[in-house]
This record gives C-alpha cells, sequence and structure tokens, in this order.
C-alpha cells in the first residue's frame, strides 16, 4: 500500500432529463469542473472520518453519512483494507443537484483504491459509487456516478452504454442555488407515486423526447432551440411536483434578465437552477438577477 491515496472528483449539472432518465429515458448530463471534492486516505489505528460534516470515528458517523458508512463497509471488505483514515474535502453544495453524493464517493472509491495500489477500471468505479447512490437516493439512475469523474458530456439512458456528446454552444450557462435544501429521494417517491396512478407518464415521455431533440439540437448548435426544451422541460417537471416556489421565482428572475432557458436541475424540491444565455453580458445580468438569492452560490460556464 501507499503512504496515501488521493481521489479527486468534480460537481455535475443535468442538462435535460431528470427523473425522466429513471423510467428509461434519455437525459444528458455535462461536468462542472471547477466544483471539486478530494479525499485522502492514510493509514490509522482506527478507522477515522475528518470533514466539515463530521470529525470523529468510523463507528459513531451520523445517519445522514451512512452512504459512506456502506460504501467502506464494501471497499474494505473486497480489498482487505485495514483502519484507515479518510479526509474529505467537498467545496461542492450538498442537496444542490450537483451531484455533491456521487462526487463524494467517487472519490473515496478512488482514493482507497489508490492507497491499496490496486487498479481501478472505470466500470467498476461506477460500480461502486452506485452502492452510496442507491443508500442516497433509493433507485438512481446513474447519471451522477458517471459524470462526476468524466470531463465529457453524456447523453445517457439508463441500461446502455453511455453516449459522449461535445457540447460546444455559442453561449453560457449561470449554475445558481436556491438555498433550498434538494430532497431527489423525496422527490424520486413523488414520481413514482404519481406513476402508480397513471399521473406520470405523459410527463416523462415529453421529457424524454426533449432529450432526444437537445441532442439534436447540440449537435446542430442551435441554442435557440435547447433553451427552449430547457423552458419546457421545467414546465413538466413543475407538473411531476418535484420543483419548489424559490426555484420556479429564480427561473422567471433569470428569463426576465434575458436568459433564453432556465430550468431545475437535479433531483428537485429545492436545490440548483440552470440559465443558458447567448453572451456573458446577458450571463453576467442573470448573476446580478439571481444574487439576492443565491449568494456566493452562483457560477457561469462557457459552453465553447
Amino acid at each position: 500500500m501507499k503512504i496515501q491515496g488521493i481521489g479527486v472528483a468534480h460537481a455535475k449539472i443535468i442538462l435535460i432529463g431528470e427523473h425522466a432518465v429513471v423510467y428509461g429515458h434519455p437525459g444528458i448530463a455535462l461536468p462542472f469542473i471547477p466544483l471539486k471534492v478530494k479525499v485522502v486516505v492514510t493509514q490509522s489505528e482506527e478507522d477515522f472520518i475528518e470533514s466539515k460534516y463530521y470529525h470523529g470515528p468510523l463507528v459513531s458517523i451520523p445517519e445522514s453519512l451512512n452512504f459512506i458508512l456502506i460504501l467502506l463497509d464494501d471497499l474494505k471488505s473486497t480489498l482487505k483494507v485495514g483502519p484507515i483514515h479518510l479526509t474529505i474535502e467537498n467545496y461542492i453544495p450538498e442537496s444542490a443537484g450537483l451531484g455533491s453524493s456521487a462526487a463524494i464517493s467517487n472519490a473515496i472509491v478512488k482514493a482507497v483504491y489508490d492507497f491499496m495500489e490496486t487498479e481501478l477500471p472505470s466500470t467498476l468505479l461506477f460500480e461502486k459509487t452506485q452502492i452510496a447512490e442507491k443508500v442516497m437516493h433509493g433507485s438512481p439512475s446513474g447519471i451522477d456516478a458517471l459524470v462526476t469523474v468524466s470531463e465529457e458530456a453524456y447523453y445517457f439512458i439508463k441500461g446502455k452504454e453511455p453516449m459522449i456528446i461535445p457540447i460546444q454552444l455559442p453561449g453560457y450557462l449561470v449554475v445558481a442555488d436556491s438555498w433550498v435544501q434538494g430532497k431527489t429521494k423525496a422527490a424520486v417517491k413523488i414520481i413514482a407515486s404519481l406513476y402508480l396512478k397513471n399521473m406520470a407518464q405523459a410527463d416523462l415521455e415529453s421529457l424524454g423526447i426533449m432529450g432526444v431533440l437537445a441532442k439534436e439540437a447540440i449537435e446542430k448548435k442551435e441554442i435557440d432551440d435547447v433553451a427552449r426544451l430547457m423552458n419546457q422541460a421545467h414546465y413538466h417537471l413543475q407538473t411531476l411536483q418535484v420543483s419548489d416556489p424559490i426555484v420556479d421565482q429564480m427561473v422567471s428572475l433569470s428569463l426576465q434578465a434575458g436568459a433564453l432557458g432556465a430550468k431545475l436541475t437535479g433531483g428537485g424540491l429545492g436545490g440548483c437552477i440552470l440559465a443558458l444565455c447567448e453572451t456573458k453580458v446577458i450571463a453576467e445580468k442573470v448573476i446580478k438577477s439571481l444574487t439576492p438569492i443565491a449568494k456566493d452560490h452562483i457560477w457561469m460556464m462557457a459552453l465553447l
């Protein structure tokens, strides 16, 4: 084993397809590399966690971090790892739809395998990360586990091989946090309940069609079409009852400030929004309009 193992992952953005991907429809997700998580693993006398969420022995970890406990139990059993000290530095907002838990899990897996000097194929990294994601989110699509370690955008259909799609749109994405804690697991349950009552199928089908159309628009670099599909997707997510009043307000403010399209991103019931803007000047106007709500949790990314 090495003196220390290091694992790094980053945030993700779902451009379109939230929840629909769980039901076999396509989604598109982008890496958001500026926001990262770093995990360092060293040898220790006892299993110990050092993070802003919890500082202490692994056996006493709070229930909210059970995904880490279960993941580490699996990794230690698989790799025959002795007691370790785990340091987690996370700069991705939690429960904001940016894949924080998947990024943490990815970084932990990479750090432990690096510590044990064991080869880690990408398929195994995905499989191990999904162990933790199932604890966190119940029935995850897998898109977070995939994109939080990739520098590529993906067109994703559950159960099929993900397809890399280059995204080079002439515009900017603004990502802003509502400061309302997202509740992915609860949102998944809401849609599952609606689905059993035949009240979600039409919206999920529409979101699936939008995923196909968004891929075509991206390939043609048609930013107006991508934005229109984002607006329509947000409407369907509202109908599926997974939006939030503050999120809806931020979407409206973005459009009023000149964004071409805006929608929630991630599990919903809070979390972040995306706003697609044609120019940097417009993106800065959108940022200004959202700053009273998002405060310092607001970022901009060029798509070219």
